[in-house]
């Protein structure tokens, strides 16, 4: 095994759950962790232009990504210099540029966690040619793998970050303040005016019968024409606290989790949010669930091979709590210990 880093840089936005994950890895591969969210170089009024730029045309929309990567990038490269870590992850490209990882590569090993598919993903134009960089590409998906493997991007592993336990866990009733909703399915995700929208409302619609609890962005209402049951089972909200976000799903027993059409063969890391705080996930199918998240494990997270039967596996674990519950533990059990910090440490030195 390779020696400790003395110095590692973890970029990702802290209200993540795979913030919590990644930085517990480096907590055994490094001496000194840093962590930075790169939007705190940039202000409000920017970073809500830049969420809104893709409407604007063409030549509009190339100046302002011109100007706002290159003050992000400016300012960072100025704290990387200062900084001088060994070693940095980043999760997906968080705002960085070909030069940028060029600089990074100069000094430091260089790794990515991609949690979005790099070839269906906006907001950064360098996604995937800041890959190129790398020392090592992790990804939840064996697809992403195979098609940058395709583009000559051989360095590349699946990887599962696992649970963040330090804030996804099961908590007492009488911990849980009487303001936090109950529910029998819980989701909570943005939607979209796209056709992507259009497929989550559709799955969602399948739980409708239930007392489903559906908390996320505006987008959601340009689809209660379709699914009308959907309309009084909506909350619409912006970002929602780690801490409250885990005692709502303390508070419920089934969260769907479904996959964006970027997801080919892998899943939302909700899953793993859902078994830390005690819900029972049921899962949109994609082939890696089924043969490498779960891989050795006697029991399998219920998936949805046809939408149209996803209310009935909900309706059956509902009816049957202690086989709900008794799979929650095997499932949180089996992924605690098998992608636990010091495993993904290993796997990480092994590639690098």
């Amino acid at each position: 095994m390779l020696e400790k880093f003395e110095k590692s840089l973890l970029l990702c936005p802290s209200q993540y759950s795979l913030h919590g994950s990644l930085k517990n890895v480096l907590k055994c591969i490094s001496n000194q962790i840093y962590d930075l969210d790169i939007r705190h170089f940039a202000g409000r009024f920017d970073l809500d232009i830049h969420t809104q730029v893709f409407r604007f045309p063409f030549n509009i929309r190339t100046r302002w990504e011109n100007y706002f990567l290159s003050k992000l990038n400016k300012r960072f490269t100025d704290y990387f210099r200062s900084l001088k870590p060994d070693l940095v992850i980043v999760y997906n490209s968080e705002f960085l540029t070909p030069e940028t990882c060029k600089l990074i590569k100069q000094t430091s090993k260089l790794i990515f966690f991609l949690g979005d598919s790099p070839f269906y993903t906006t907001g950064n134009n360098n996604n995937l040619s800041i890959l190129k960089y790398a020392d090592l590409i992790l990804t939840p998906d064996t697809f992403w793998n195979k098609q940058l493997n395709t583009m000559g991007l051989s360095n590349t592993a699946f990887f599962i970050p696992g649970i963040n336990t330090e804030q996804y866990f099961e908590l007492g009733n009488d911990s849980i303040s009487e303001g936090v909703p109950v529910s029998e399915v819980l989701y909570v995700g943005a939607s979209y005016v796209t056709s992507w929208g259009y497929k989550k409302a559709l799955f969602m619609n399948q739980f409708a019968d239930y007392n489903l609890q559906i908390f996320g962005s505006k987008h959601w209402k340009k689809w209660f024409n379709d699914f009308p049951k959907l309309k009084d089972k909506f909350t619409e909200c912006d970002y929602i606290p780690v801490d409250r976000l885990n005692a709502m799903i303390n508070r419920s027993k089934i969260m769907p989790v479904d996959g964006n059409p970027g997801i080919l063969n892998g899943f939302h890391l909700r899953l793993f949010e859902a078994l830390g705080a005690g819900a029972l996930p049921v899962v949109e199918y994609r082939c890696d669930v089924e043969h490498e998240l779960f891989k050795g494990c006697k029991s399998m997270v219920p998936l949805v091979r046809d939408y149209r039967k996803a209310g009935d596996i909900a309706g059956y674990y509902l009816k049957n709590e202690n086989e709900r519950k008794e799979l929650i533990r095997e499932l949180k059990d089996y992924i605690i210990r098998q992608y636990s910090p010091e495993k993904n440490t290993g796997k990480i030195l092994d590639c690098l």
